[in-house]
């Protein structure tokens, strides 16, 4: 029966990757700790340097990390869906955050208590050696973000944006706004307007007031830079990395 259980995952109609692929004993008897919870369009999750009381494994919801500058710039460094965790810091031992969260595509999370999450990050535990794995994998995508809004023209990382929330939404109609896309890219408004019209151009996609429907994703990939396939890579290769991390 414990090996069994050493090599089973949850059955548990659980949308968030992380949550999902702990072990079944681990998840029951997290699960009384766990909250199913509806966030909605735009909604502020945490504010810069907001001391974090919950943490949020999302499901079908995506939230972006923003940062913004003294001018009220802001720039995307981390979009975080299924795969993830809303408040790393709190599992690298922090107690705040140095980003905004903003809802970008409402759904469903899984949230914990900051404190519960504390007390459940023993050494070796299931869920700290999954967090740790994912921690790896977000520092990475980070940096690429970072690297990505230097080098990258608008119209390719446009490209990216999209692709990224067709990934997480499964659908082709993206409902975001120039003026949310433009916050996310860090650029002004006008430079999405642009970027928008020549894939529209290209009949790689149509806009529409609020809604970006994509046409040819193929299309949109060879648009895209170079950084949305190494962040989907990314988050491939740990998956592919789990039943090492579980039988281990």
């Amino acid at each position: 029966m414990h090996g069994k259980e050493r090599t089973s995952r949850t059955a548990a109609p659980v949308g968030n990757s992380i949550l999902a692929d702990l072990l079944a004993s681990e998840y029951k008897h997290l699960r009384p700790l766990l909250e199913r919870v509806t966030l909605t369009r735009r909604q502020v999750i945490y504010r810069a340097d907001q001391r974090i009381d919950w943490v949020y494994f999302p499901e079908d919801a995506v939230v972006a990390m923003v940062d913004r500058m003294r001018d009220g710039r802001t720039t995307e460094v981390g979009i975080i869906g299924r795969e993830g965790i809303v408040g790393i810091n709190i599992f690298l031992g922090g107690v705040a955050t140095p980003d905004r969260a903003i809802v970008q595509l409402p759904g469903h999370a899984m949230r914990m208590n900051a404190k519960d999450l504390r007390k459940e990050l023993r050494f070796g535990s299931p869920l700290q050696r999954l967090l740790l794995d994912y921690a790896r994998t977000f520092l990475a995508v980070i940096s690429q973000s970072v690297a990505c809004s230097q080098h990258h023209t608008i119209v390719q990382r446009l490209a990216r944006c999209l692709l990224t929330m067709n990934d997480y939404t499964d659908s082709d109609e993206i409902l975001l706004d120039q003026s949310e896309i433009a916050n996310l890219l860090g650029v002004r408004w006008v430079g999405v307007s642009a970027a928008a019209r020549e894939l529209q151009s290209a009949a790689v996609v149509r806009y529409s007031r609020g809604c970006i429907s994509i046409l040819d994703t193929a299309e949109l990939g060879k648009k895209s830079c170079e950084c949305y396939r190494f962040i989907r890579k990314q988050y491939k290769h740990l998956r592919s990395d789990l039943p090492r991390l579980l039988t281990s």
